[in-house]
């Protein structure tokens, strides 16, 4: 359930880069989806910064957007789309123990709950991550394009990283303290390129 969901909810983030991107272009992006992420990648630069910065914009509004439209099945499924968007929009974090319990009120079943809350952890998770100032992040470049400032963005990026690394080692997750920690590495090498 977990690759399934995070495999659509990366393809309707990174194809939500590549709609808006061709929009501005009118030149057909190639959407590459591998190892623990995708890239959309636009055969020319962006026409100005606005454009660069609402193509940046559009991945994690995508992703996002497939957490509503998730909601929304939920609610058809428990018969209350009010309860579907409310649940994701208003207590995202909590939403796989609300499935649960409509699951244990025989709502839905378990493994469609299981399924939902998996969706909403990732869309919500994901694009709340996804927008951290921390480049190659999108949270990084959106700093980038709107204030044209690599390094401070470099500088943000690295200490956040590092501290998020230190934050999820005390947790004792590894696998969020090592991704953290080479965001920390990315952003330490990309300032030492922009002061050569």
């Amino acid at each position: 359930m977990f690759i399934v969901a995070g495999m659509l909810t990366l393809l309707a983030h990174e194809l939500g880069h590549a709609v808006v991107g061709r929009c501005f272009t009118k030149i057909t992006p190639m959407v590459v989806i591998g190892g623990l992420g995708g890239a959309t990648h636009h055969p020319v630069g962006m026409p100005g910064r606005m454009p660069h910065f609402l193509m940046v914009l559009a991945g994690p509004a995508a992703s996002y957007l497939l957490g509503v439209l998730i909601a929304v099945l939920v609610g058809i499924h428990v018969g209350s789309i009010e309860f579907g968007l409310k649940l994701y929009v208003l207590h995202p974090l909590m939403a796989p123990a609300l499935l649960n319990a409509c699951a244990q009120a025989g709502l839905i079943s378990a493994s469609a709950a299981m399924l939902y809350g998996v969706f909403f952890m990732i869309c919500f998770c994901w694009t709340v991550f996804n927008l951290l100032p921390i480049l190659p992040m999108d949270g990084g470049q959106l700093l980038v394009t709107a204030t044209n400032r690599p390094r401070l963005t470099a500088v943000i990026g690295m200490v956040l990283s590092a501290l998020l690394a230190l934050w999820f080692l005390r947790g004792g997750s590894i696998f969020m303290t090592l991704m953290t920690g080479y965001f920390a590495w990315i952003n330490w090498q990309i300032l030492r390129n922009i002061g050569r």
